[in-house]
């Protein structure tokens, strides 16, 4: 009995994660320890509040490598390594803006969790 390389080979291609799912899963990754750190610097989520409203500023204006930037600079301030998969975007314009637009989403998430975590702190 012959075995039907085709039907192999087309389930390898679409086990493939595409490139939007790659970049989401790093995003998912490397987001929540960034703003992990830069919780504890910053000592209030105003001042999260306020980072984050200036990267989607900056994504709705059409300055994703502006908002690249400041990701990774904020990794800086933090003393956090810029993971090899984020860094490796910079020379990919289409690659970053998904990855800010994913940063954002992730962001939405975890300030949700910090507000709610800040709530039952304060018994509200």
């Amino acid at each position: 009995m012959k075995k039907d390389h085709n039907a192999t080979e087309n389930k390898q291609k679409t086990a493939m994660p595409s490139t939007a799912d790659l970049i989401n899963m790093i995003s998912g990754a490397y987001t929540s320890p960034l703003w992990d750190e830069l919780r504890y610097y910053a000592g209030s989520l105003d001042t999260l509040r306020k980072l984050q409203t200036v990267i989607v500023a900056l994504q709705e204006c059409g300055k994703s490598a502006e908002a690249f930037d400041l990701i990774i600079a904020l990794h800086d301030l933090t003393d956090l390594d810029v993971p090899e998969a984020v860094a490796g975007l910079e020379p990919f314009p289409d690659g970053i803006k998904m990855f800010v637009d994913e940063f954002i989403a992730d962001t939405k998430d975890i300030m949700c969790d910090f507000e709610a975590e800040e709530a039952v702190s304060e018994g509200i």
